[in-house]
């Protein structure tokens, strides 16, 4: 049977999306599993074992450049591929934009999607000839929505909820090993203040507070940072620095400083989360890659439900920001909540 499985983005709702991929690949008869995703986030699916090919949809770029040469091209080389006979689609998306991609693999008996009460943006439904609606007040989560349509394909529950990124972790990725290596056997704790919507993020203050108490702690604090975010990266390194500088000497030893994690793509964080004794971020994908890797994980949630988009991993935890309107001017996540939480995931 061949599938095409379409859930183009976000980075944290691909992660959520392994486990319903990896359940109809591995519980329908001869399945031959291709995933139908944005450029960028390809690595993060590509080499999963139960990802047979990878479609590239670059709906943001043709967007952004539509008469272009290369979106012609770009658009060409999709339809060619989602042409090629399918038994069955699986829109995991339920949004107009992945509906686009369901219609196109018009040679697909099976065209399996989110059903009215449902789907994301509901113009979706006319696009697929199957509708699965799920009781979101007892499976609120994206993941289980997500695992609802596999269990409608394959007619079977009990589906692993953790995603399985075990191909994440294992592939090997020389910037991040070389800086592994020079950590050694210092255990480190990851920090992920950054996220695609300013109204998830850290304050930098709640930041540099938080890595100098996990430096008084005798855990490395590494600000991971990804692309286009360098430079806020820096800015906080010397924030941190200036704020070490003002303390007035202990007789206690320094606090370790808080460093800067090596380059890492969407699919080599994995790689470094894996390694970490904690990682401790905003509600991003990065996060979520982490959780699900093992390590263990402390989201801390801004306006997004913690319900819905909760961390999916064998040692999680949940802090849902004070402030009720997440305008940045609010007590945020208070430290002696935050301290407690990592107490007991490291515990």
């Amino acid at each position: 049977m061949r599938i095409l499985f379409v859930r183009l983005s976000s980075f944290g709702d691909v992660v959520f999306a392994l486990p319903a991929a990896k359940a109809l690949r591995t519980n329908l008869a001869a399945a031959h599993l291709a995933w139908a995703i944005e450029p960028p986030l390809v690595p993060l699916v590509a080499g999963a074992p139960y990802v047979d090919d990878v479609v590239p949809v670059d709906t943001r770029g043709w967007r952004r450049a539509l008469f272009a040469r290369g979106t012609r091209e770009g658009i060409s080389d999709f339809l060619r591929r989602v042409r090629t006979p399918f038994d069955l689609v699986v829109d995991a998306q339920g949004l107009f934009k992945s509906a686009i991609v369901t219609a196109a693999a018009s040679s697909a008996g099976r065209r399996v999607g989110f059903g009215w009460r449902t789907a994301t943006e509901r113009i979706n439904c006319i696009f697929t000839n199957e509708h699965v609606d799920v009781d979101r007040a007892s499976r609120p989560h994206v993941a289980d929505q997500m695992l609802a349509l596999a269990e409608h394909v394959t007619g079977k529950t009990g589906f692993d909820r953790i995603p399985d990124v075990n191909h994440l972790v294992e592939r090997k990725d020389p910037v991040v090993d070389a800086w592994l290596d020079q950590q050694g056997s210092r255990p480190f704790a990851v920090l992920q203040p950054f996220s695609s919507k300013v109204n998830k993020e850290w304050t930098a203050g709640d930041v540099v507070a938080f890595s100098a108490w996990l430096g008084a702690q005798g855990i490395q604090p590494v600000l991971r940072w990804g692309p286009g975010e360098e430079s806020r990266a820096e800015s906080l390194l010397t924030l941190s620095k200036k704020s070490s500088s003002s303390l007035s000497p202990s007789t206690s030893s320094s606090p370790l400083p808080l460093l800067l994690a090596p380059a890492t793509t969407p699919a080599s964080s994995a790689r470094l989360a894996s390694r970490a004794a904690l990682f401790v971020g905003a509600d991003t994908g990065p996060t979520h890659l982490a959780a699900a890797a093992g390590t263990p994980t402390l989201v801390l949630f801004g306006p997004t439900p913690v319900e819905r988009f909760g961390p999916i991993g064998p040692r999680t935890a949940a802090l849902r920001e004070v402030a009720a309107d997440y305008n940045r001017s609010g007590p945020g996540w208070p430290a002696d909540a935050v301290h407690e939480a990592v107490r007991r995931l490291l515990a």
